[in-house]
């Protein structure tokens, strides 16, 4: 059986080494890749920006799921391309609306099964967050400011995960995250930084900084934290 692996990227999509190491693993050259973008303002403009990229790693084979502008998401394209990748990426922006396309229903149930099948997966920012089993969505990061909870894809327990996390000083609300959910482990992971998780267990860093966060008791109001990077 193939190795499961998670790229969870902090905030910039186009990181070299995590996206080379994602398409090595998905298969180099004969790699077909599934991205995952949202409908906004622009996404076709970043579309030849990852083919360029993926191209240089050797992958051309780039299909694109994304919703129409009335916002509703062809599932028959989906699970079509879906079936064919051997690496699938989801981009970030608003984790609301990814959330609700990708991670909910029936391309929830998809990503999981490509997951054990030993398709690689690899997330950025919004797109890294909907992954876990529980998705933390900070109060930096919706409308209404407040820290939101939502079941996420669950392709790793035991862990929240926090992007742009020093560049939006973000530490304070993931603590207070882990600890509404007694959740002893946390990920910060910066915006130039990717955590590469081989069979659910956290193997390897790449570019700045990727910050463990360990709580020694959730059950207390007075409770101690140790980070490290």
């Amino acid at each position: 059986m193939r190795e499961r692996y998670v790229y969870l990227l902090g905030g910039n999509s186009f990181q070299a080494e995590a996206n080379r190491q994602f398409i090595e693993q998905a298969g180099g050259s004969d790699a077909t890749i599934a991205l995952c973008i949202m409908n906004r303002p622009g996404w076709e403009e970043y579309v030849p920006l990852f083919q360029q990229m993926w191209r240089e790693s050797g992958a051309h084979d780039v299909q694109v799921i994304v919703p129409d502008a009335e916002g509703h998401l062809d599932m028959e394209h989906a699970e079509q391309v879906l079936s064919r990748a051997t690496g699938i990426f989801i981009a970030g922006g608003n984790t609301e609306k990814y959330h609700h396309y990708y991670a909910t229903g029936a391309f929830k149930d998809l990503l999981i099964d490509r997951y054990k099948n030993g398709v690689p997966i690899a997330g950025n920012s919004a797109g890294a967050l909907i992954l876990p089993e529980i998705c933390l969505i900070s109060p930096l990061d919706n409308e209404q400011s407040v820290m939101l909870f939502k079941q996420g894809v669950g392709l790793l327990s035991d862990v929240l995960i926090s992007v742009h996390y020093t560049e939006w000083g973000d530490q304070t609300n993931l603590l207070e995250g882990m600890k509404a959910k007694k959740v002893q482990r946390g990920l910060g992971i910066d915006e130039q930084a990717c955590a590469v998780f081989i069979n659910e267990r956290l193997a390897s860093s790449l570019g700045e900084s990727v910050h463990m966060v360990t709580i020694q008791d959730v059950e207390q109001d007075e409770y101690i934290a140790k980070e490290t990077s």
